[in-house]
């Protein structure tokens, strides 16, 4: 039964993407939904795009090894990012009617082709490495319900390809919607069943078990490095995102953008907070368990055949949503940052040849290489996910900086940009194999590359004239 629910699930996913291949008459309907998504759809494809495998999973996994909080974490970051960057950046992304980060940048301190090409070189392999994890996660779920990872990986690629490539972003919000309903659903539901079957084995009352999970710290000793690590990145990062800048472009009006980031992140953190649950009390619930194997272990064993299939198909539409995210992102970086601003600098994108084709071949390939990752370059995983590292270490300053604080100038964006592209790029360096591997961590070395180029980015501007820099 639940290979059935989850086949039906996904045959649904491939109807929605048929369904609206009409909406889509040039780029901007495919990247951007036509600038046409109100409160609703919005909020439901910020939340689509955090409620991930890492949010999920991985925070079932880390409460129960670490408690209820520490699960958390990964939610906070993202969902906290998502409410931060709707409180101080959407609305004005908004106004500007633009497409992809770098426009912001171009318009806030002039158009540079050589840092739209850093950002279009850096950006992609670490898109391509997170979706990789994102299909991955859904071949673990295939393993639940008895179909091989390999055939789970397909299946998930394979639908994200076809609904992303046929409906753009319209086929990702409405896909997001239906996704995101099923995991409000479901999670909160095996949290409830698992900590019913765990008071029951205690004889206790639920209320009062749950209590006593929700009674450890925060931050578990020894552990406050881990937990800076997991929420204070993802929390600035959101708002100079790909993935999130384009969605505040897809929104109708800046107040859309604004309170579905702000709702979408307040959904993302309420969820990861159940996820979390599952995984502390499933754990108490079996304490031999292992802590991956936490929450499958609770749906095969608490809950009747129809409702884990539910279960299930939610955890597959936790990586489905983010990876539907990964490849439109994908499309839209190499169709406006390389195709429209490297190569046809001076036309509008929704004047291209070719551009919405382009852009649905680059959704395709982008699938096709995220389901090889998956199959056959596990151990480059880290190695592709640290591509990020360069990217964001040279480029968040720059951008939130920009729109945070007006009297910043050219002249220290491109300062603060060198300053953390040389710390990011060392830190790149030392995270794959070779023979600098290991010398220190990555993680750390993005939060002194930030702190760095903060301090030179803020020296810079209150020091160099102004005259003849952008305001």
């Amino acid at each position: 039964m639940q290979t059935a629910i989850v086949a039906i699930y996904l045959a649904a996913m491939i109807l929605v993407g048929l369904a609206l291949r009409s909406r889509i008459k040039n780029i901007s309907d495919f990247l951007i939904a036509g600038r046409n998504l109100g409160i609703l759809l919005t909020t439901a494809t910020f939340a689509g795009i955090q409620l991930g495998a890492g949010v999920i999973l991985g925070g079932a996994e880390l409460a129960a090894q670490h408690g209820v909080w520490a699960g958390m974490w990964p939610g906070i970051g993202v969902g906290g990012g998502l409410i931060f960057a709707g409180f101080i950046a959407a609305k004005k992304l908004r106004r500007q009617g633009a497409y992809v980060p770098l426009d912001f940048f171009a318009e806030r301190y002039g158009e540079n082709l050589w840092v739209r090409l850093w950002a279009w070189i850096s950006n992609i392999p670490s898109l391509l490495g997170v979706l990789g994890v994102q299909f991955m996660a859904a071949g673990t779920v295939a393993t639940m319900f008895g179909v091989s990872f390999e055939t789970g990986v397909w299946c998930a690629g394979g639908v994200v390809l076809i609904y992303s490539m046929l409906g753009g972003m319209w086929g990702a919000v409405v896909t997001d919607l239906v996704q995101v309903s099923v995991i409000v659903a479901a999670i909160p539901g095996l949290a409830f069943f698992t900590s019913k079957a765990l008071a029951a084995n205690e004889g206790m009352a639920m209320t009062s078990r749950v209590g006593e999970l929700l009674s450890v710290p925060f931050v578990p000793q020894g552990m406050a490095s881990t937990a800076v690590f997991n929420i204070l990145p993802f929390l600035l990062m959101v708002s100079v995102s790909y993935d999130a800048y384009l969605r505040f472009q897809s929104a109708k009006s800046g107040n859309a953008a604004k309170w579905g980031a702000v709702y979408g992140g307040l959904i993302v953190i309420t969820i990861s907070f159940f996820a979390a649950l599952i995984g502390a009390a499933g754990r108490a619930v079996d304490p031999a368990s292992n802590a991956t194997a936490v929450l499958p272990q609770m749906i095969q064993s608490i809950l009747s055949p129809l409702l884990g299939g539910i279960v299930l198909a939610a955890l597959l539409a936790a990586a489905m949503s983010t990876a539907n995210s990964l490849v439109i992102s994908i499309a839209g970086s190499c169709s406006r940052d390389f195709y429209n601003k490297v190569l046809h600098k001076d036309e509008k994108l929704n004047d291209l040849p070719f551009v919405k084709q382009l852009s649905r071949i680059v959704v395709a390939v982008s699938a096709f290489l995220g389901i090889q990752i998956a199959l056959h370059f596990e151990g480059l995983l880290r190695t592709m996910i640290v591509f990020a590292t360069p990217y964001m270490a040279s480029m968040l300053v720059s951008l939130l900086g920009g729109l945070l604080w007006p009297r910043a100038t050219a002249k220290a964006a491109y300062s603060a940009m060198a300053v953390g592209g040389i710390v990011g790029m060392t830190a790149f360096a030392v995270s794959v194999p070779g023979p600098f591997e290991g010398l220190f961590n990555a993680d750390l070395a993005l939060l002194i590359a930030w702190s760095l180029s903060t301090v030179v980015f803020i020296l810079v501007t209150l020091m160099i004239s102004e005259k003849g820099e952008t305001s």
